[in-house]
C-alpha cells in the first residue's frame, strides 16, 4: 500500500504557502495550531483560510509525550532557549507522526533544524542553505551557573543576567 509524505510547515512555509506547491495527493501537509496562530496578516489569514477549507492543510497539535521527549532533547542539546513554543510544538508533531511514514519538516530556522536533526526527522529549508550537521551547545547563565529550562528563555531568572551559550566540546559530551 502506498503512503503519502508527510509535510509539516512552520510559520515560514505558511507565509510562504508551500502548501500550494504540493500535489496533495502524494503529500499530506499539516501544521500546528500554534504556528498557524502567528500567521496574523489578513492576505495570509485569508489564503490559510482557503487552504484548511480546500483541505491542503491540517492543524494538528503534538501529543504531550512526543512534546515531552521533544523539550527534553531540546535541553540536552542546548537548544532550549533559542526555540519557542510554537518551534517545539512543530518538533513535537514531527516526532508523533513519525510512525505514519516519512516526515519533512519545511523550515529556515536553524535551532529547529538542528533539534529535528538530533531527532532523526527530515527537513527542507525554504531560502537557505540549511545545517549540514548536528551541534551541541551549554547553555547557562554565567554569573549564578543556571541552566534554563524554558523555551526562549533570554535572561536568567535567579539573577536576571543574560543567558550564555557556547558550543560544547566533543570531551565534554
Amino acid at each position: 500500500m502506498y503512503t503519502s509524505i508527510i509535510v509539516i510547515l512552520d510559520t515560514g512555509g505558511l507565509l510562504a504557502k508551500y502548501y500550494r506547491l504540493l500535489p496533495h495527493h502524494l503529500y499530506r501537509v499539516y501544521t500546528t495550531r500554534l504556528a498557524a496562530g502567528e500567521v496574523v496578516d489578513e492576505e495570509n489569514k485569508a489564503a490559510l483560510t482557503d487552504a484548511l477549507e480546500a483541505g491542503l492543510l491540517e492543524v494538528l497539535d503534538p501529543d504531550e509525550s512526543s512534546y515531552s521527549r521533544v523539550l527534553e532533547e531540546a535541553r540536552r542539546i542546548g537548544e532550549v532557549s533559542r526555540l519557542s513554543e510554537t518551534d517545539l510544538s512543530i518538533a513535537s508533531l514531527a516526532v508523533m507522526l513519525s510512525g505514519r511514514g516519512k516526515v519533512i519538516v519545511v523550515t529556515d530556522d536553524y535551532s529547529l533544524q538542528n533539534l529535528l536533526l538530533h531527532l532523526g526527522v527530515s527537513f527542507k529549508p525554504l531560502r537557505t542553505r540549511g545545517i549540514r550537521t548536528g551541534r551541541e551547545y551549554l547553555e547557562y547563565c554565567p554569573t549564578c551557573g543556571y541552566v534554563p529550562a524554558k523555551p526562549g528563555e533570554k535572561t536568567c531568572p535567579l539573577c536576571g543576567t543574560p543567558l550564555t551559550r557556547r558550543r560544547a566540546s566533543s570531551a565534554m559530551r
